[in-house]
């Protein structure tokens, strides 16, 4: 028995779904170039030339397309690392990279392809509290910041710019090195600072840019990533209708008209069969049986006008109701496409209605 499935009762949607890599230099090795390699070349033609903020000439991601060139930095010597397509998927997940690099230091992906310290860092080539003056250096750009006053036991700093002032709390002051970090980045409007970068995450190509630096390489190095790939499911609804897919197919259950037969010739196939001729019967109509009689003894004589008086206080499952175990989808041309087992059978009782979702992945 088949029955026509309305295209309002079935729904396809789709959903991205991740999955966590761990890798290192002993399967991607960091390629360490210069602007004579090829592959820098390569890299800064498809990356980093177009930084004049047109989108429609960028690749990859950008915060601000109007700050591209801040968000873009290409050092004289960087690391690159490719990831096989076949862990990538249809591309890294944004916000999911972490590289430890040689020294341990842990970076991250910002979500907008730059490779960040979790912790906001910043470069200063100065820091006098007599004078309250803090100067940030990014992109050879010097930011001026006022500093109102630093405690370094609660690790308070009071920040002025252009008149506003803010706390922040620090991590730490390196003052040979030149870095300074805080808990929250800064963010004072007008400033146009951003932390510092090392790099930049091309999530569709599987790239990872390092720019090198004499306090970081990535020579050896551990590297977490999701890749991502979307997966389409497609919902059915198959409702029966009460008395529907009602029928035993017992054959002493049922009777069956047969509208005539015919023989078709089955194709052969090699070492396995023959072709022969196969009877075929057309059925032209399926009835419910509607009294039955014992095989044994024929006076004993059974109906269906009982069953609405007696199908509450029916334990065993007679009256020849059957059971739904399987659901089976057909196309168009009557082939089978999907076949749905339950978890358990599901007595389809005639008074009823009945509604099954079918789910599947494409």
């Amino acid at each position: 028995m088949l029955k026509s499935i309305p295209k309002s009762s079935i729904t396809k949607r789709k959903f991205q779904v991740y999955k966590l890599w761990s890798t290192s230099e002993s399967e991607y090795p960091a390629h360490f170039v210069s602007g004579s390699d090829p592959l820098y070349r390569s890299v800064r033609a498809k990356y980093y030339n177009n930084l004049d903020g047109n989108v429609i000439n960028l690749f990859g991601p950008t915060k601000n397309p109007a700050e591209v060139s801040k968000e873009r930095q290409l050092a004289e010597y960087i690391y690159v690392i490719d990831i096989d397509r076949n862990k990538l998927g249809e591309r890294i997940k944004s916000k999911s990279v972490k590289l430890t690099t040689h020294q341990g230091d842990d970076l991250i992906d910002d979500g907008f392809g730059r490779l960040v310290n979790p912790i906001p860092t910043y470069n200063f080539t100065l820091l006098d509290l007599e004078s309250g003056s803090l100067v940030i250096e990014q992109n050879s750009t010097e930011y001026v910041i006022d500093v109102e006053s630093i405690n370094l036991e609660t690790k308070q700093a009071v920040l002025l710019f252009d008149g506003d002032a803010d706390t922040y709390y620090l991590i730490s002051i390196d003052f040979e090195l030149g870095v300074i970090k805080f808990e929250a980045e800064l963010d004072f409007e007008g400033l146009g600072l951003s932390v510092s970068s090392f790099g930049n995450v091309f999530y569709s190509d599987g790239i990872i840019v390092f720019n090198s630096g004499s306090e970081s390489t990535i020579e050896t190095y551990q590297l977490q990533y999701r890749s991502t790939q979307t997966i389409y499911e497609t919902e059915v609804l198959v409702s029966v209708k009460a008395g529907e897919f009602n029928y035993s197919q017992n054959p002493s259950a049922v009777e069956v008209t047969l509208s005539g037969s015919y023989y078709f010739e089955t194709t052969p196939i090699t070492n396995v069969s023959p072709a022969k001729n196969v009877k075929i019967k057309e059925v032209l109509d399926i009835e419910q049986r509607r009294f039955y009689s014992g095989s044994i003894d024929s006076t004993k004589v059974g109906t269906w006008n009982d069953y609405y008086n007696s199908s509450s206080v029916d334990p065993t499952g007679s009256y020849l109701a059957p059971y739904i175990t399987t659901i089976g989808l057909y196309d168009d041309n009557g082939d089978m496409v999907a076949v749905a087992k339950l978890p358990q059978p599901i007595k389809n009782l005639p008074d009823y209605d009945l509604n099954f979702l079918i789910r599947f992945d494409t």
